[in-house]
């Protein structure tokens, strides 16, 4: 028998990490407790914050952290890793060409199901930190598959997106999901056919709405069901 035993390169940042590893157990076809995915988590906060980085060099560097949390999952036995942090994935081809396992993409996951449901000619709204904005990573997956994206005002980023990641969940205080939902409800009505929620802190605030809109894509989520597929592809009974 072999059950593949996910790594998860945590703590960017530590409640959508907590929010991720739910979001597997609750995807995963489970019978009994032995029915899930076996999880290796490195819940590690001391990782220097992504967007501040990509926004100043002179800040501290995340990527050597990264790297020794991906290969202590290594060591401990992982078989594949995740990374519930879309902002890190700046760092994803270090990341990757340091591990001697697959390391899941979040941002080319969720490009290939945008595909999927809209086709290769949709305009897709992209709510994430100034850090993947900033740097460009996820608009190119998804300008490489044909989609067009469309950003935040500067108004809306600063009043509205940063303030729920960094002065409210970073901060473990309460926010209000209404505030992403209205933001990505103008956009769809302004023309995006899908808004992607591509933080996986906002992540946290998408679980909380009430009622879902279809033209919600979370990136989280896409994770999630990747790292269900995956272990279900590789597990052998026998």
């Amino acid at each position: 028998m072999h059950k593949p035993v996910l790594g998860v390169l945590g703590g960017v940042g530590p409640l959508a990490t907590a929010y991720f590893m739910e979001l597997v157990i609750k995807k995963t076809p489970a019978e009994r407790d032995q029915d899930n995915i076996p999880m290796i988590v490195f819940n590690d906060p001391q990782i220097p914050d992504r967007t501040a980085f990509i926004l100043d060099r002179t800040q501290p560097d995340p990527l050597p952290e990264m790297e020794r949390v991906v290969l202590w999952l290594e060591d401990a036995g992982a078989d594949y890793i995740a990374i519930p942090c879309n902002t890190a994935h700046f760092f994803y081809e270090q990341i990757n060409a340091v591990a001697h396992v697959p390391v899941l993409n979040i941002m080319r996951e969720t490009t290939s199901r945008i595909v999927e449901a809209y086709g290769e000619h949709a305009t897709i709204g992209l709510l994430a930190t100034d850090g993947t904005l900033t740097s460009g990573v996820f608009q190119n997956y998804l300008s490489e598959a044909g989609l067009s994206v469309v950003a935040p005002s500067d108004e809306d980023q600063a009043k509205t997106v940063m303030p729920l990641i960094y002065d409210r969940i970073k901060r473990n205080l309460p926010y209000d999901p209404a505030e992403l939902l209205d933001l990505a409800r103008r956009m769809h009505e302004n023309g995006c056919d899908a808004v992607i929620v591509g933080c996986t802190e906002l992540s946290v605030v998408y679980q909380d709405l009430a009622v879902k809109p279809t033209y919600l894509i979370d990136a989280m989520d896409v994770l999630a069901d990747r790292c269900v597929s995956y272990y279900l592809e590789h597990h052998r009974d026998a």
